[in-house]
């Protein structure tokens, strides 16, 4: 009988102990409640909060929905804007976060899908420091067929990149993050992959943040220069900082055209250069260059000038070459006035801007030809006729000319301070301009020599033969006679120059 009694008050005993259970889970499950909706990262508040205080900009959505299974938020044509007018400087259609819960506790986001998104920086936006004092990781960052817009100066267009692929692993984290990208590049125009890894993050030098990687260049098109065309390809390593970044690579382009003159040269490199991402700046350690036959060693920069314009300083040295190959590219016709074997030395500056090529180019050379011929069939059909006697029966081969002097391009102008000549046993020294737009000649020299001209169909002397002749009837002599060269280079004038001081 009292075993009776006992199981109805176990039965209660059990439910009073049940319903107090109930009671303190319902409790705690609404604290908890409380305490994951203060503390829960991804309510609207919290992620517009983080997301504007990472970009430094007030920050709005189109929509938004968190996500709790797993632990998330979507967010829909999300703006970043810095100014109250002007274009936004974020824009994304969609905005996926997920994580996990290991994820909330550790401050670590598993995924950022950011979806249409639409970037417009300045060159300001590269040098800020805006480091959010409460990091959050970011384990991978997808942002397929983003644009990122760079303003330039004045009203020039800015620089557009369109990236097929983005990616960036462990962003935000206290070690490297990886990153993988495929995007057009607008200068020169063309396809870069490139991957590599930067970081630690250095929160009080960004810009003195490691970086390391390699990229590749696919069908880069020169032409958005203007002054040049051509498809170059290129391909290299880079490491150091984002202000003082190592890159070690080459180029080909097997076509590279001044597009005044529309004449094409292969043209191959192996370079050493030093970029400072943040603002632009490239130094030329070390550049190796194959130009037609030209073998060319280079150093130089490109950057800002004394007036602050942007413009390519190099020097160039060229020990084995030939000048056909020197002259081509500047030259509007389809041969080069000489042959030869070349060398220079030669300092070039080439300012940005839309000026056409040979106006913009400022050149200075110290050069020397050696075994140089003439090319112009004109003229050497009329040197030969000018020479050219009854009772001769073979013409009389000349010596090959040895020239050197000093140049100075300007304006599309060749000035030549100083222009010698040596052919057997004449010499001559010259003086003088040479448009590199229309190819007229003004020159005005001397021209020593010794020898009669009777059978001269090459070199120097026959080049005058027909106006110097004369000076000679009495009999070879050695003779410093007063030239000129003028014309153009399709129809060239050699004579005395009678208006000499000499």
């Amino acid at each position: 009988m009292a075993s009776v009694t006992t199981l109805p008050q176990s039965r209660r005993r059990i439910k009073r102990i049940a319903l107090v259970t109930g009671c303190v889970l319902v409790c705690a499950l609404f604290v908890g409640a409380i305490i994951a909706r203060h503390f829960w990262p991804y309510s609207e508040s919290s992620v517009r909060s983080r997301l504007a205080e990472t970009a430094s900009a007030s920050v709005r959505f189109g929509s938004f929905h968190e996500k709790y299974f797993p632990p998330g938020c979507v967010a829909e044509n999300v703006i970043f804007q810095r100014n109250n007018s002007g274009p936004p400087l974020i824009s994304i259609q969609r905005l996926t976060v997920k994580s996990n819960l290991a994820g909330i506790l550790g401050a670590r986001v598993s995924l950022v899908r950011a979806e249409g998104m639409h970037v417009i920086l300045s060159r300001a936006d590269f040098s800020g420091n805006r480091a959010s004092d409460e990091q959050t990781t970011v384990s991978k960052l997808v942002a397929d067929d983003a644009v990122l817009e760079v303003q330039r100066k004045g009203s020039a267009q800015p620089l557009r990149f369109v990236f097929h692929k983005f990616q960036m692993e462990n962003l935000g984290g206290g070690g490297t993050t990886k990153f993988a990208a495929v995007f057009d590049n607008p200068m020169p125009t063309g396809l870069v992959r490139t991957s590599g890894q930067f970081g630690p993050w250095n929160s009080s030098d960004p810009a003195a943040t490691a970086v390391s990687g390699k990229y590749f260049l696919e069908n880069g098109d020169l032409a958005v220069f203007k002054s040049v065309a051509g498809i170059t390809s290129s391909q290299g390593d880079f490491k150091g900082t984002f202000k003082q970044m190592e890159v070690e690579a080459s180029s080909s382009t097997p076509e590279f055209e001044v597009t005044s003159t529309h004449h094409k040269l292969p043209l191959q490199t192996h370079f050493s250069a030093a970029v400072n991402v943040t603002n632009g700046e490239t130094i030329l350690r070390k550049v190796k260059a194959s130009f037609g036959r030209d073998q060319i060693d280079a150093q130089g920069r490109i950057g800002r000038d004394p007036h602050g314009k942007r413009a390519a300083i190099i020097d160039l040295t060229c020990n084995r070459g030939r000048i056909e190959d020197t002259f081509y590219p500047f030259i509007h016709s389809p041969k080069s006035p000489l042959t030869g074997n070349v060398a220079f030395q030669m300092h070039i500056v080439i300012p940005s801007g839309q000026e056409p090529f040979l106006k913009k180019l400022e050149l200075k050379s110290d050069f020397q030809i050696t075994d140089a011929r003439f090319t112009n069939p004109q003229t050497e059909s009329r040197l030969e006729k000018v020479s050219e006697r009854p009772d001769q029966k073979q013409p009389e081969e000349g010596a090959l000319a040895t020239f050197k002097g000093q140049v100075t391009v300007l304006r599309g102008i060749a000035h030549f301070a100083e222009l010698t000549a040596q052919d057997g046993d004449a010499s001559a020294w010259f003086r003088g301009n040479y448009d590199l737009t229309d190819e007229r000649v003004n020159m005005h020299g001397k021209l020593k020599t010794e020898a009669s001209l009777a059978k001269t169909t090459s070199g120097i002397k026959s080049v005058f033969a027909k106006a110097i002749e004369p000076l000679f009837k009495k009999g070879p002599h050695a003779k410093i006679i007063p030239v000129k060269i003028s014309g153009t280079f399709h129809h060239p004038s050699f004579g005395l120059d009678m208006n000499s001081d000499m």
